[in-house]
């Protein structure tokens, strides 16, 4: 006798042997029972649930000789001849090859006002049949709407969108749900009892994951296994047949992205590459993995998907990777690389922190740290006014002030003293320089202006100054504009003086903070400002009367606004 595959053997003969569907089988029975039955039925569903066995079930319940509590009895030839698909009253009609509207005519519309040959019924079970062309169903739909009493339609798919409104309203319709892992399961430990095949329980866990809740794939994969096994299922021969990897490589992948560790991971697709597992099997478990890892740490699920994960991680992060690898999934999907594009694109999560929960625990700790005056490792953020930002350095002596010279035609640079230690400023440079030097930068750029407010002077070199900043950045833009700098500096200090900008987070000794410049000092920076520009730069033509100089004392306003922006305004020119 040829072999009889197992899908085809131990395919259900009764609702009762039908896994899940409860609905369905229940509603079904007992319109048999009360001869409710409807001229057409639609059955709808993912591929492998059940929708033509239950057809042919209800097949031979309608046509049954003698039935039993409204359940065939498999003996009568009615049951014998469906069972077998012999029967001339139940006609199977595969809709995915015949689609026009000549074969619906000359298959169903020209044979179904015709008797039964011998049963109560005529069957017409339509497979598939969202194929039928848009002609098949506008003939279909009278037949359908009004047939005869004797004829029955039971018509299934896979795709029901795809089957035209009136079809739908005109027939009863069933949805049919993927079957559960627990039922598939079940299931399988039957046939294996039958079968008297050794397996082991997580052969028969990753078969029923895999057939993604379809009965037939189970078992079909079961049959698979067994030949494979020689008659003995275990887990690694079901990874094998998959193409999974297995759960130690898996998991090590996991425990990778999650603890970001990059040499794991690339070891991981080493060992993935060498077997020739299938990429994108391995992404779709990882990422089940990790969705079940947070389940089970959300109490909701059983187990321990993802061993030695560390103890401080926070479930959201899970959430998070399993997302992520799902995106990647899709990339991988079509790509001519699986492997390389599916670890590529996995490193980019290992750049990326998951546990974002830790980092704002640990930012609220320092939050909370500052403002208990605690010391923090944090550099002062930029955007802090005037000398806060090195609020840490000593209080530095207060410089000595020289009277201004008077003015004169044009600027002499003053001899340089000879080198003794500890030089002041004021003994190397006129004690107003480095105010006028801020009054200048001050006109032309504000945001540095900002900076040199907070920086703090070492005057270790007569002709060498030291710019120490609080904040690295800072740092950097004295830097950019260093040269124009020292160029102004020169024209007020009547000497050249280097600007070494250097970035401390720590005090540093002999740093000094330099006063800005005051009230008073408004006049004499804005003047020297103009008179030191006079010189290389012609007059702009000015209008007389367009435009006065005002004061704080003069219009209230000012005095708002110097508290609103950060720094000292050094000149207005109101216009009206």
């Amino acid at each position: 006798m040829a072999y009889e595959n197992l899908a085809t053997k131990y395919r259900p003969a009764h609702l009762g042997e039908v896994m899940g569907q409860e609905t369905i089988k229940t509603t079904l029975h007992n319109a048999v029972k009360l001869g409710r039955i409807a001229h057409s039925y639609v059955f709808y569903g993912p591929r492998g649930c059940g929708k033509t066995t239950i057809a042919r079930i209800l097949a031979k319940t309608l046509n049954c000789h003698h039935p039993k509590d409204g359940a065939p009895c498999d003996k009568c030839p009615s049951c014998l001849e469906i069972a077998e698909s012999k029967s001339l009253d139940v006609i199977e009609i595969d809709a995915a090859s015949n689609t026009g509207v000549d074969k619906v005519r000359s298959v169903i519309i020209e044979q179904v006002s015709f008797a039964p040959s011998r049963d109560k019924y005529k069957i017409y079970i339509l497979d598939e049949v969202h194929m039928l062309s848009t002609g098949a169903f506008n003939a279909l739909l009278k037949t359908v709407e009004e047939p005869p009493a004797h004829v029955v339609f039971v018509m299934a798919t896979t795709e029901q969108n795809k089957v035209p409104a009136t079809i739908l309203s005109r027939s009863q319709c069933f949805r049919f749900r993927p079957i559960s892992e627990a039922d598939i399961v079940a299931r399988l430990k039957e046939v294996t009892a039958a079968e008297k095949i050794k397996t082991e329980p997580e052969a028969l866990r990753l078969i029923a994951r895999s057939a993604g809740g379809a009965m037939r794939d189970a078992i079909t994969m079961l049959d698979r296994a067994a030949s494979f096994g020689r008659g003995e299922v275990k887990a690694d021969v079901v990874n094998e047949l998959l193409g999974h990897p297995g759960f130690e490589v898996v998991n090590s992948m996991a425990l990778a992205l999650v603890n970001r560790d990059a040499a794991a991971l690339h070891g991981a697709f080493d060992k993935l590459n060498s077997e020739g597992y299938d990429a994108l099997a391995t992404l779709r478990e990882l990422r089940n993995n990790l969705a079940a890892a947070f389940l089970a740490a959300q109490g909701f699920g059983e187990g321990e998907p993802v061993k030695n994960l560390p103890k401080d991680l926070a479930p959201a992060a899970l959430a998070r990777l399993s997302r992520k690898v799902n995106i990647i999934v899709d990339e991988v999907k079509f790509s001519d690389s699986p492997a390389l594009a599916a670890e590529v694109a996995l490193f980019t999560l290992i750049e990326v922190p998951q546990d974002l929960d830790g980092l704002v625990r640990r930012l609220e700790g320092m939050a909370e740290s500052l403002n208990s005056g605690a010391p923090s490792e944090l550099a002062p953020a930029s955007g802090q006014k005037k000398n806060e930002a090195v609020a840490a350095y000593p209080a530095p002596a207060p410089a000595p002030v020289a009277a201004r010279p008077a003015a004169a035609p044009a600027r002499v640079p003053a001899p340089a003293p000879a080198p003794v230690p500890a030089v002041s400023a004021a003994a190397v440079v006129p004690s107003d320089a480095w105010k006028k030097l801020l009054g200048q930068v001050a006109s032309k750029r504000p945001s540095l202006y900002n900076v040199l407010l907070a920086v703090k002077i070492v005057f270790d070199q007569p002709a060498r100054w030291r710019l120490i900043c609080g904040v690295k950045f800072e740092a950097g833009m004295i830097e950019t504009a260093r040269a124009e700098l020292e160029d102004m500096l020169a024209r007020f200090a009547g000497t050249r003086i280097s600007l070494v900008p250097e970035f401390s987070a720590a005090p540093v000794a002999g740093a000094e903070a330099m006063p800005e410049p005051g009230e008073g000092d408004e006049a004499a920076v804005v003047d020297d400002d103009i008179e030191a520009e006079a010189a290389h730069e012609a007059p702009a033509p000015h209008k007389a009367g367009a435009a006065k100089t005002v004061s704080g004392d003069a219009e209230p306003e000012l005095k708002h606004l110097a508290k609103v922006f950060h720094g000292r305004i050094t000149r207005i020119n109101k216009v009206k």
